[in-house]
């Protein structure tokens, strides 16, 4: 590595030379010979393990697919740059937990059957970036026996953190999805939406949603939108402001 010294910047690379920047700082390096050969890395027994973890990588982003359609219309309106990559890593932990199998043949179905299954899924956001923590301030869940959310109702602007930019209607729909994960297969039931205007008072969250007619994994999924009304005309927020998490599950 060396230090560029010019009034000229370089990027990019000349001749085995690589140009950038780091730290404030105008560097050149030259490319490293990684010392392996295509070759060498399918016959060699060393590389095996990191050749399974590639299976198994693969077979969970082909199945990621179908969990990103689960409630694809709140995702589509919740989530940021890394979703479809935390997807493939939420598959993968769900993976390792298929303990009768050896690496490069375990199987998500598997893993589903885990008892630590709901503290691998539960909470999983859509939207990194505005976790439910962070827009509601009271914690979150959905009771399977009632088939109501917990709390049930919120305060508008004691409960909820509104986001910087101009937001004065709040939005919140429940989503219930079931997943055969063997046959990738997904079903899908929405409640009614709930909308407010944001004012000094209490909601109540009540929702009318049918339940879902084949029962593999269920997975429910609340769902807060944030828009901007002037007069008869609502805009909708980016959807970096807005949130959709799993807040119940029952396999």
């Amino acid at each position: 590595m060396a230090k560029v010294i010019s009034n000229v910047t370089f990027r990019g690379t000349i001749g085995g030379i690589t140009f950038y920047k780091a730290s404030d700082q105008e560097l050149a390096r030259e490319k490293g010979d990684s010392g392996i050969t295509s070759k060498q890395f399918a016959e060699n027994p060393i590389f095996n393990r990191i050749k399974l973890h590639g299976f198994e990588f693969g077979r969970c982003s082909r199945k990621s697919r179908y969990f990103r359609m689960l409630v694809k219309s709140f995702f589509d309106r919740a989530k940021d740059v890394s979703f479809a990559g935390r997807v493939n890593q939420l598959l993968f932990e769900i993976m390792e937990e298929d303990v009768s199998n050896p690496i490069g043949s375990r199987l998500i179905e598997n893993g589903l059957t885990s008892p630590y299954l709901s503290e691998i899924l539960l909470g999983f956001e859509g939207n990194r970036l505005r976790p439910m923590a962070k827009v509601c301030r009271v914690p979150v869940s959905f009771d399977w026996d009632t088939m109501v959310l917990q709390p049930y109702s919120l305060h508008l602007t004691q409960d909820l953190v509104w986001p910087e930019v101009d937001a004065n209607l709040v939005e919140f729909q429940l989503g219930f999805a079931n997943w055969n994960c063997a046959a990738n297969s997904i079903e899908t039931s929405y409640s009614n939406v709930i909308q407010v205007a944001r004012e000094d008072v209490v909601v109540d969250l009540t929702f009318e949603i049918a339940p879902l007619p084949h029962k593999d994994l269920w997975l429910a999924f609340l769902f807060i939108g944030f828009s901007n009304k002037v007069r008869r005309k609502t805009k909708p927020l980016v959807k970096k402001w807005n949130t959709v998490t799993v807040v119940g599950m029952k396999n």
